[in-house]
């Protein structure tokens, strides 16, 4: 609820070095959220192009979403690309055909789409996961020269990935299942080590319970209900479980977690040490799991099950070498021939008689009928993934492509790498850069290029800005590296910035927020939508290129003094006028953000916080269970636990123990309706009348894709910095339920606070100012 006083106070005027008149050019924020995008395959990853090229060379697929604002859906399609050599050869390639689309109304998460898993069958045949209808995940075939589509799974909730044999007859799955804190005739929850959202909400709703899922086999069009393989288990090192089946569809490898034996097998295994210390803290200082929440890190096997009878048999009594996240789906089984033995690659070695046989992982054969193994190779370092090769395996080992070639007489040679050719000798590309959209290309055996796809040729840099890379030291000398957004006639001018903080990869292209490879930086970030408004926008690194990859203890300091280091310079180059300066930070740049308001000196005027990380006391209580990672950073970043004798410590470091500090307007978005950060920040700021507004947006997730809700976050934005930072409101209805009435409120409400924000200016600044 916003406050109100009686009387409407004035506006404070910000005061400008030079004058502004707003630019014609620019998107508007619905021309940003309604860009089509390349959803597969991901950025430049050759290896998707090969497997979305068919069997045959002659054509490949990509999938693309494109929102839709006035119909509040994402519309999906897979296209299918003509690579007929003499065409290509001729520069004069075939249109891309529509082979299936559909609209999803309930897609709510960008890196969860409603289309995924898309692959070849067969030469006619793509097989996907979907949510067709809005009904839940399942799993489809479809038939291109009829375009039928059939389901292949019933499962009762979310498919949440699938393998299926070459003919189509069986498809092994793994669903989420229901496991509601309080069990079927309990009335009480025992909480132990569970975490409040899982408590408070997840008697009912799926997605926040602890999610934990269950393999399935289906035997398709036999009638017959899907057989389980193994027991449910809980969802592990925060990544989806990932199915797997042979060609011939006898038989499966599966990941096992071992919890129990993960704290054994890390004094054996360095790469597992590694991966445990980083991620799963409380491996050692917790070894009774007593406060260790659901999620926290565990090792990983692989087992094997024979799928006519759903018999589990052990590869290696061994971990593999993954580690935390989406890299738990990573490519590590090639199958040989229809299935008579498997390359996995990744994986330790077992003991010998208690004692370490190698500490290195390793690429082995393993032969399911007979259970016998043998090694192809020892790795140099961690795996990123493994790959077919015709009658061989490529392996990506800590960054080095190496390839292996089986013997005639048996066992495996290294052998130099050589490119993988297309079918027709040409290969596609996603060709991309700071100012041009992703599309794809096709290119020759002689380096000829030539264009397949135009999926935005509304786009123009010259119109709608343009993104170059940016550099700059901060006061220590550390570089920084970013991009800097400008409307085309900036100029001469100094302008406002808003710093968008999270990432910037300067050779992908840059629409709203953070240029991921997989397109999920979506939440709050309005990015070019901002050049309409004559603001600058930098893209910002969260760490210098100098700082070690992670440095809990002082990140907080560092992106201070990085914020710090790129306004001085700026302003030096008389792009930046100072006092009109704001910042966004989502999810753990929010923490970041939050702590260069509260402790930097920097004379930022207005800030955004979107579904943020907090290093605050409320932060930490509510994220108690959710994973010892996560209260392992609080306590390094906060210099110990908040008790004597370090409690001195904690409340100098806390932010939301020194709101006196802030005074920027903060706009705080949070998505899904527990606030589980910053209402402790909220209510510290409102009752101090600080300017403060929170957004809650119910059924929104982390990255937002319902069109509507990506409107709310990204015009909010707009408009919020266009009043602090320009002194402009705007006067046309946008939103959902939006009206002239709401939105004069809304502007109302901005004067009260931009009074307020006078009244604290004028005090001096707080002491702790140069904390953090």
């Amino acid at each position: 609820m916003r406050f109100s006083l009686f009387v409407t106070l004035p506006w404070l005027v910000v005061a400008a070095s030079s004058s502004w008149a707003q630019p014609s050019t620019g998107p508007s924020v619905r021309d940003v959220v309604e860009f089509k995008s390349v959803i597969l395959p991901r950025a430049h990853d050759l290896e998707g192009f090969r497997q979305q090229t068919s069997p045959s060379g002659a054509r490949a697929f990509i999938v693309t979403r494109k929102a839709d604002v006035a119909a509040d859906m994402n519309h999906y399609e897979i296209l299918m690309l003509n690579l007929a050599p003499q065409r290509l050869a001729e520069r004069r390639p075939a249109a891309p055909e529509v082979v299936f689309a559909f609209d999803a109304r309930y897609d709510n998460e960008s890196g969860y789409p409603a289309l995924a898993q898309v692959q070849w069958a067969d030469e006619r045949t793509l097989v996907f996961r979907a949510k067709i209808r809005d009904a839940v995940y399942q799993v489809y075939s479809l038939d291109l020269p009829t375009r039928k589509l059939v389901q292949l799974t019933n499962a009762p909730t979310p498919v949440e990935s699938f393998a299926a044999s070459v003919d189509l007859k069986r498809v092994v799955y793994a669903v989420q299942v229901p496991n509601p804190p309080m069990k079927e005739g309990a009335r009480s929850i025992v909480v132990g080590n569970q975490w409040f959202r899982g408590v408070l909400y997840g008697q009912r709703a799926l997605k926040e319970q602890v999610r934990a899922f269950r393999f399935y086999v289906a035997d398709v069009g036999s009638g017959k209900p899907a057989r389980p393989l193994g027991d449910a288990f809980v969802q592990a090192n925060l990544g989806w479980p990932q199915a797997n089946i042979s060609p011939d569809g006898r038989w499966a490898i599966l990941p096992r977690f071992e919890r129990g034996r993960t704290r054994a097998w890390s004094l054996q295994y360095p790469l597992l040490e590694a991966a445990a210390k980083e991620y799963g803290p409380a491996i050692r200082r917790d070894p009774l799991g007593y406060f260790s929440g659901p999620m926290s890190f565990a090792a990983r096997r692989m087992v094997a099950w024979r799928l006519d009878d759903a018999h589990e048999q052990t590869i290696l009594d061994a971990p593999d070498d993954s580690i935390m996240g989406g890299r738990q789906s990573r490519r590590d089984k090639v199958w040989q021939a229809t299935g008579s033995s498997v390359v996995l690659a990744g994986t330790h070695l077992p003991l010998i008689d208690g004692r370490q046989v190698s500490a290195a992982s390793h690429v082995i054969e393993y032969w399911p009928d007979s259970g016998r193994w043998i090694v192809v190779a020892k790795l140099n370092g961690r795996l990123e993934e493994a790959l077919p090769a015709g009658d061989g395996v490529v392996v990506m080992d800590s960054g080095k492509r190496r390839q292996f070639q089986r013997l005639d007489a048996g066992g495996w040679q290294e052998v130099a790498p050589v490119p993988r050719a297309s079918g027709s000798g040409w290969r596609l590309q996603l060709q991309e850069g700071p100012n041009e959209p992703p599309d794809v290309f096709a290119v020759g055996p002689a380096g000829q290029s030539v264009r397949l796809t135009t999926l935005n040729p509304q786009f123009d840099p010259k119109t709608w800005g343009t993104m170059s890379s940016f550099q700059w030291r901060d006061a220590k000398g550390r570089q920084w590296q970013g991009g800097l957004m400008a409307p085309v006639e900036d100029r001469g001018k100094r302008l406002p910035l808003v710093i968008q903080s999270y990432n910037y990869f300067p050779d992908t292209f840059y629409l709203d927020g953070p240029n991921f490879a997989d397109r999920t930086g979506t939440s709050a970030f309005p990015g070019r939508a901002f050049v309409r408004e004559g603001v600058l926008v930098l893209a910002m690194r969260a760490q210098p290129g100098t700082a070690p990859h992670r440095d809990d203890a002082n990140q907080n300091r560092l992106f201070n003094e990085g914020v710090r280091g790129a306004v001085d310079a700026l302003v030096r180059a008389g792009r930046v006028d100072p006092a009109r300066v704001g910042i966004i930070g989502w999810s753990g740049t929010g923490e970041k953000v939050l702590n260069a308001i509260t402790f930097s000196d920097l004379p930022i005027r207005a800030a955004t916080i979107a579904d943020g990380d907090a290093n605050t006391l409320f932060s930490y209580a509510v994220t108690y269970g959710f994973s010892d990672y996560t209260w392992g950073h609080k306590e390094t970043v906060n210099r110990g636990l908040p008790i004597r004798p370090n409690l001195g410590a904690w409340i100098e470091t806390d932010p939301s123990m020194n709101t006196d500090c802030v005074k920027a307007a903060l706009r705080i978005e949070t998505y899904g309706i527990p606030v589980h950060n910053y209402w402790d920040i909220y209510a510290l700021m409102r009752r101090q009348y600080k300017p403060a507004d929170m957004i809650l947006i119910p059924g929104g997730s982390h990255g937002l894709a319902t069109p509507s809700e990506r409107m709310i976050s990204l015009q909010g934005n707009v408009d919020w910095f266009n009043f602090w930072l320009n002194n402009e409101k705007r006067s046309v209805p946008l939103l959902a339920a939006e009206t002239a009435a709401t939105l004069q409120a809304q502007y109302e409400a901005w004067d009260q606070m931009a009074a307020m924000k006078r009244t604290h200016d004028r005090r001096p600044r707080c002491p702790l100012a140069s904390v953090g």
